[in-house]
């Protein structure tokens, strides 16, 4: 199959376009044009037809379909600059999703949507029991997690063979190193389940000849043995970097716990995809391999390198007094 892959060369895109071409796949990989992006590019076969262009630009969109067979839409804008560029998170994730529908079911040949959600839409608060189930009631606290309701509903109500992956936390860890104060959002004993970025690929991959996943909604997560609390997780990729440890207090104190979504039931989206291969140990040697020799450059002034990151704490004061 034809397959237009959107948000092409990010971080669970490049994944899904490995994982496209080792199930035999042809891709359209669409994306903005970056220095990393060409980069990226610059290294695909030719099963691979890159198409630079904007995911609101209806007529760029257009083209890109032009003979694809499936399209998988993980083009979107995710906090914390959802956050920071509302209107901007709204064209990308809410218009330009409604637009894309629009041209698929416009298409005589693309009827096959995979679209990415996000745990986001049960919000920030865990007052619940896990796991999150298909049935859970959806919560959200952001309008990130509002903008994904919105796009269901609209796929759900679409022509189109539909499925809807929602997907645990696939978060790169170089946002955190870049911006300090990212780590320091949830509750220390929140719990987490992440996913490995090339199982998410995997997962996106096999959904595009799954009959069986047509017209449902599959959680993406790493499973049982990536199940674990926020504070365990975080400190495990701090420590691969050379910092740590990061005292509890400088965690934000809270009854119940705050993390944006929970441990997740994933039977079914495993017995249909069969994509849960890497856990914890895959994550730190990807960290190792991506920071090269800074972390060893870390490690020499770990203590200086804990307290740059500490500072950046808002609540390590208020949680001392």
């Amino acid at each position: 199959m034809k397959v237009l892959l959107t948000g092409a060369m990010g971080n669970i895109g490049y994944s899904t376009l490995k994982g496209l071409l080792a199930e035999g796949h042809d891709v359209v990989a669409f994306d903005l044009e970056s220095k990393r992006a060409r980069k990226l590019a610059s290294g695909l076969d030719e099963r691979v037809r890159v198409v630079w262009g904007d995911i609101t630009d209806r007529d760029g969109l257009r083209q890109a379909l032009d003979g694809v067979d499936a399209v998988i839409h993980l083009a979107a804008i995710i906090p914390p600059l959802a956050d920071r560029a509302p209107e901007l998170a709204q064209r990308v994730n809410v218009d330009a999703t409604l637009g894309l529908i629009a041209e698929m079911e416009a298409s005589p040949t693309a009827k096959r949507l995979i679209f990415a959600s996000s745990m986001g839409i049960f919000g920030d608060v865990q007052d619940r029991e896990p796991p999150l189930r298909v049935d859970t009631p959806v919560s959200p606290t952001d309008e990130y997690g509002r903008q994904k309701i919105k796009c269901e509903e609209a796929i759900r109500a679409s022509g189109l063979q539909w499925s809807i992956l929602r997907l645990a936390a696939v978060t790169p860890i170089q946002l955190q190193v870049q911006d300090p104060s990212i780590l320091f959002e949830f509750s220390p004993d929140a719990r987490m389940e992440f996913l490995h970025p090339d199982d998410a690929g995997t997962a996106f991959a096999r959904a595009v000849a799954c009959a069986e996943s047509i017209g449902k909604v599959l959680y993406l997560g790493g499973g049982a043995n990536c199940q674990t609390t926020y504070l365990e997780f975080a400190t495990a990729l701090m420590k691969t970097i050379g910092i740590g440890p990061v005292p509890i207090d400088a965690f934000p104190r809270t009854t119940p716990p705050r993390f944006y979504g929970d441990w997740l039931d994933t039977e079914e989206s495993q017995r249909l995809l069969g994509f849960q291969s890497r856990g914890i140990d895959e994550q730190i040697a990807d960290m190792k391999k991506h920071f090269g020799l800074i972390a060893p450059l870390v490690r020499l002034v770990r203590p200086l390198a804990t307290w740059f990151v500490v500072r950046k704490s808002p609540f390590l004061a208020e949680n001392r007094r």
